[in-house]
């Protein structure tokens, strides 16, 4: 998996550079001498022999305090797939993702390569409204084996998936190495992701999003910032990883307390009902779990995005952020690279394709049902240049065999016997078979 990016003028650049702090003015330079011209840079895919194309956005960001003018790139509408799987900059078939799933108009790319999204859950505040909004019924997001058909809105949770794969942070290659663990970096390229995401008309998710992550310096004053911004009359979305979901005791009875990792250089309480508690355990008991755990003793991290109306106030010289959540949603991720893992298995089977310097992606699910056939990863380093597909086979019951022989033969009649990958965790759980050998790929088209 390559992020080398050539410039026009044949300079070469990595992509990774935006999310290193001794690097980042470098690459940004690179950047704004390419934007607004006819002469575009491009990555090392080849499409019917020629090179990719991108292009150079604008956008302003957070920066020591102050908003800076920032760039990046972005690949043009309509060319996902002429980028090769390993690219950060392909899109994924949707067949192979979560993202076949939804009814046609969920997710609607623009001229301009942005993204307009139907979300079951809306942001604006209602005058009318009595309370907080809850999840409709029936809409568990996060519930394996719910629904039927096409959905015809995004969940919270297929919102999480999206930013995640537009932010590339569901691909990992060994030149990623510790990035991950600088939440900055994090948040800038999950930045990049929501300002190309229109929930609502004349909305950008990235004005409704604040993201919260330890060691951020930025980040304090953008959720203040963000917070003004949605006032009365929008709720906020708050993204990052979790501490802990506890239930307190207060003077009115119980709730529920979200502690954000890093949270108190944010000024931030975030709180809900004593439901809220009850509804995460059923649908995200993995991640309920871990949180329950002390941190020595999580296997995995927490991703939350907590959907809540916003009140900005002041305590002596401090000003306050205080969220009442009306919806959450959770993701168990890998704690360095952050890759979500569904299960102690997928997790089993990541954490050793990272320690065997491996290149991959994880297909996310979105709000898809269990019928629609995608791998649990896929391998980008084989040289097959539509990758590696992986299966992870975790049941033994009945109703599950007749659906892994179904996947089985999927994939053998579109990849053949011989260039897909599966472990049976139920009959061989020590034994993770041998992975497909990493090769050099040929030019992708």
């Amino acid at each position: 998996m390559s992020d080398w990016i050539t410039f026009p003028d044949g300079t070469r650049g990595r992509l990774s550079w935006d999310g290193e702090a001794r690097m980042a003015a470098r690459w940004q330079a690179l950047l704004q001498a390419c934007h607004g011209q006819d002469m575009r840079p491009h990555c090392d895919c080849r499409w019917q022999g020629d090179p990719v194309p991108l292009v150079v956005r604008r956008r302003v960001r957070q920066q020591d305090g102050r908003p800076v003018e920032a760039f990046h790139l972005a690949r043009f509408p309509g060319q996902g797939d002429w980028h090769a799987p390993g690219c950060p900059f392909h899109d994924p078939d949707p067949a192979r993702s979560g993202r076949g799933g939804y009814e046609a108009g969920v997710i609607e790319e623009q001229a301009d390569g942005r993204l307009r999204v139907s979300l079951d859950q809306s942001l604006r505040i209602m005058p009318r409204a009595q309370g907080e909004v809850t999840p409709r019924a029936g809409r568990e997001a996060g519930a394996a084996g719910q629904g039927g058909g096409g959905q015809s809105q995004m969940s919270s949770l297929g919102l999480v998936h999206l930013l995640w794969e537009r932010a590339g942070l569901n691909s990992w290659s060994p030149a990623v190495g510790r990035r991950r663990l600088w939440w900055t970096g994090v948040r800038q390229a999950l930045e990049g992701a929501a300002s190309a995401i229109l929930p609502a008309r004349g909305v950008c998710l990235a004005d409704r999003l604040a993201m919260l992550g330890y060691g951020d310096e930025d980040g304090p004053a953008l959720l203040r910032e963000t917070a003004r911004g949605c006032g009365q009359d929008w709720r906020i979305m708050l993204l990052g990883v979790l501490d802990g979901i506890d239930l307190r005791q207060g003077p009115g009875g119980r709730f529920t307390s979200v502690r954000f990792d890093g949270a108190q250089a944010y000024d931030l309480r975030v709180t809900g009902d004593a439901a809220l508690h009850e509804r995460l355990a059923r649908r995200f008991p993995m991640a309920m779990r871990a949180l329950g755990l002390a941190r020595a003793q999580r296997r995995i991290r927490v991703v939350g995005l907590a959907i809540a109306s916003v009140r900005v106030g002041r305590d002596g010289e401090r000003v306050t952020v205080g969220c009442r959540v009306a919806d959450m949603v959770l993701m168990e991720v890998m704690p360095v690279t952050l890759i979500p893992v569904a299960s102690s298995h997928e997790l089993a089977v990541a954490t050793r394709l990272v320690a065997q310097g491996r290149s991959f992606i994880k297909p996310l699910r979105f709000d898809a049902t269990r019928d629609v056939v995608h791998p649990d990863f896929v391998l980008t380093d084989t040289g097959d240049a539509r990758g590696t597909p992986m299966e992870v086979f975790g049941r033994d019951d009945e109703a599950y065999a007749a659906r892994r022989a179904q996947k089985c033969a999927y994939y053998t009649a579109v990849y053949g016997q011989e260039h897909w990958w599966s472990w049976n965790a139920v009959a061989q759980p020590d034994l993770i078979p041998d992975f497909p050998a990493s090769v050099g790929g040929p030019p992708h088209g």
